[in-house]
């Protein structure tokens, strides 16, 4: 009788701790979160959403105001206007949007996750280099070591740069097709002493393309250039596209300033872009074209004629839109304050240098060539590193602040006494066949 009433005994207790587990196994769990957290609400009680995203990084709009990047937590009244509109935006990813009736009780926690969806209107860029384990930056924001594959990036024309110590850093310009993947290949070649090209033009300016790559508007200095014979290309609406080449020495600066003849029958426009604070991603017709430069606007050449939406987003601030009728033989110049968004998180520093054309480290990595702006830095102190073959290392230490952008100004000093600079004339034009050049707003998407 003893041994039963143990047994029950032991029974009982083994059932409610069966219990008790499955009751723990069905309360909500909530993971950790992190990002920024707005002010309390006026009024009441507060509870919170927290609001995720698949992958994160996206701009949150809760209620029709910005509200950080994802991971991020809002706090709300609990008395408030219990339905809430939240929208979730990220490049490359259609745009995730969704209504949530009611309030969190007081300092409940209500998790929200954005599973979003890759656009419809990106594909993928495939970069390997030769050696390989180089560092490949895309659009002087994205890094990463090759080989490596960036995915879901916007249709349109973007920037590729692959950086190794001991070699030349290597540039291109390609364009990314809806739903394919473009491949870059990148033969690295050793470092030899460098010379710099000067030019002007006149009419002054004309966007500058120096094997194929953009380099600015006249006047302009582009420096780190390995010597030997280079294509350059000037191109203004309303006049004839000059093309040539010129011949860099190392050490020295080569001089370059033609008279542009004037077009009588322009078939297209010109529109340089810039804005403030730099960095800007800029959309034409809604397909990605380039970022905003600090210390020269960004140009586009071969502008159809015609009604174009022009869009400019930046991280920390409020997205720019605008229309404009383009017609043949202009130069339109658009010029854009952005208004920075409420509780920003992160800053930025915008880096020139004279010359041109340096290389950037931030805290000893590469970041790209002056001029250059660095965004979406935490607050904090950032070491940075100017170099360019011939002159000096210059370096600075800058304090990165949320919500502003810093700006470095490097004056570098020869490393030695300058070569007295070689004039050129207008050397023999040549037809550049195979010049990337880059096109806002080709025509209107279908």
């Amino acid at each position: 009788m003893r041994s039963s009433t143990v047994l029950m005994i032991v029974m009982l207790l083994a059932a409610s701790v069966a219990v008790s587990a499955a009751m723990v196994s069905t309360l909500p769990v909530t993971e950790p979160v992190t990002g920024v957290t707005l002010p309390a609400p006026p009024g009441g009680e507060q509870g919170y959403f927290s609001i995720n995203s698949l992958p994160p990084g996206g701009d949150v709009y809760f209620d029709n105001s910005f509200a950080g990047e994802t991971p991020v937590i809002v706090p709300v009244s609990t008395t408030g206007n219990p339905n809430h509109n939240i929208r979730i935006s990220l490049a490359g990813y259609e745009e995730w949007s969704s209504t949530y009736n009611g309030n969190p009780q007081a300092g409940q926690t209500i998790p929200i996750t954005a599973q979003l969806s890759p656009s419809a209107q990106t594909g993928n860029i495939q970069v390997v280099s030769t050696p390989s384990g180089a560092m490949v930056t895309l659009d002087r924001s994205q890094s990463a070591n090759t080989p490596y594959t960036f995915y879901n990036i916007p249709v349109g024309t973007h920037e590729v740069s692959v950086y190794m110590s001991g070699y030349q850093t290597w540039y291109s310009t390609l364009n990314v097709n809806e739903q394919q993947t473009s491949y870059v290949n990148a033969v690295l070649q050793p470092i030899v002493t460098t010379g710099t090209l000067s030019v002007s033009s006149s009419p002054s300016g004309a966007a500058v393309y120096v094997d194929g790559i953009y380099q600015g508007v006249t006047s302009t200095t582009i420096g780190n250039l390995v010597p030997g014979s280079h294509s350059v290309k000037l191109t203004k609406a309303g006049y004839q596209d000059w093309t040539g080449s010129v011949s860099i020495a190392s050490g020295s600066t080569t001089y370059l300033s033609p008279t542009l003849v004037v077009n009588p029958q322009p078939q297209y426009a010109t529109v340089s872009i810039s804005s403030n604070p730099s960095g800007a991603n800029v959309y034409g017709d809604g397909v990605y074209i380039g970022q905003t430069r600090s210390g020269s606007p960004l140009t586009f050449t071969n502008v159809k004629p015609g009604v174009h939406t022009l869009r400019l987003t930046k991280s920390g601030y409020q997205d720019y839109e605008t229309t404009q009728n383009v017609v043949a033989g202009q130069d339109y110049v658009v010029s854009v304050t952005l208004n920075p968004v409420q509780n920003p998180t992160t800053g930025g520093i915008s880096v020139i240098s004279a010359p041109s054309g340096a290389e950037v480290y931030l805290n000893n990595a590469f970041k790209g060539l002056t001029p250059i702006t660095l965004d979406s830095l935490a607050p904090g102190s950032y070491t940075v590193l100017v170099k360019l073959s011939g002159y000096q290392d210059w370096q600075a230490t800058q304090q990165v602040t949320a919500g502003q952008t810093s700006q470095i100004s490097a004056t570098l000093i020869p490393t030695a006494a300058t070569p007295t600079p070689t004039q050129t004339g207008l050397l023999p034009l040549t037809i550049i066949a195979g010049i990337g050049i880059l096109l806002f707003a080709a025509g209107k998407r279908s």
